[in-house]
């Protein structure tokens, strides 16, 4: 449960954070007037001398983008969507909640398509901060190789909380898919063995 909560705030969170990408320190500069961030929705500047955040958000998000831009923000909405899709049958098929009446089996389902949603949300997330860790790591080399003029970008808070939340949600995934699989094959401990007695049992009285 602590897992899978904190994934999901973590993805929440960096879905609506604008500091994927942050401006790299001038290591011959000595005091920083602005840091710039880009996200996936836009693009803010913040002033450090008059303590004033602006951003710059697109007219419209359907216009034509990089793929990685695009292709991260679909894939880290549909991962926050299967992390929040698998909390209610996780807390379904937790034993100390009686919401079904046949415990056992129905349970193991319920504890397994709640692993799976949560391990294909974090799949989903892994391949996004891949992708777009790889991006901004090569244009950031790039940019420095060639001593490319303007703001040199690297990787920013949300990105590296983007990537917490996706190791959440896929540790929470393996670990109940881990233990359900273990449950479903060991037997039960609270049955207690039977006493078989024969049917036909006829006693001798005095």
């Amino acid at each position: 449960m602590a897992l899978g909560a904190s994934g999901l705030l973590l993805l929440v969170l960096c879905a609506g954070s604008d500091c994927w990408r942050q401006d790299a320190k001038d290591p011959l500069s000595s005091v920083g007037l602005s840091v710039r961030c880009r996200g996936l929705w836009s693009e803010c500047i913040f002033d450090n001398v008059a303590n004033f955040w602006t951003c710059d958000i697109p007219i419209s998000y359907l216009s034509e983008h990089p793929a990685v831009l695009v292709v991260t923000r679909v894939l880290v909405i549909l991962s926050g969507f299967l992390t929040l899709a698998a909390l209610p049958p996780f807390i379904a098929g937790m034993k100390c909640t009686n919401l079904i009446r046949d415990k056992v089996p129905r349970k193991y389902k319920f504890s397994l398509a709640a692993g799976s949603l949560f391990l294909l949300g974090g799949t989903a997330g892994a391949v996004a901060v891949l992708w777009y860790g790889i991006d901004t790591v090569q244009k950031y080399k790039l940019e420095v190789t060639f001593s490319i003029p303007g703001v040199t970008y690297e990787l920013g808070y949300a990105y590296w909380m983007a990537a917490g939340g996706t190791a959440c949600a896929c540790s929470a995934g393996i670990l109940l898919i881990v233990a359900s699989c273990l449950n479903a094959e060991s037997p039960g401990k609270d049955q207690s063995p039977r006493r078989h007695c024969p049917p036909d049992f006829k006693g001798t009285y005095l």
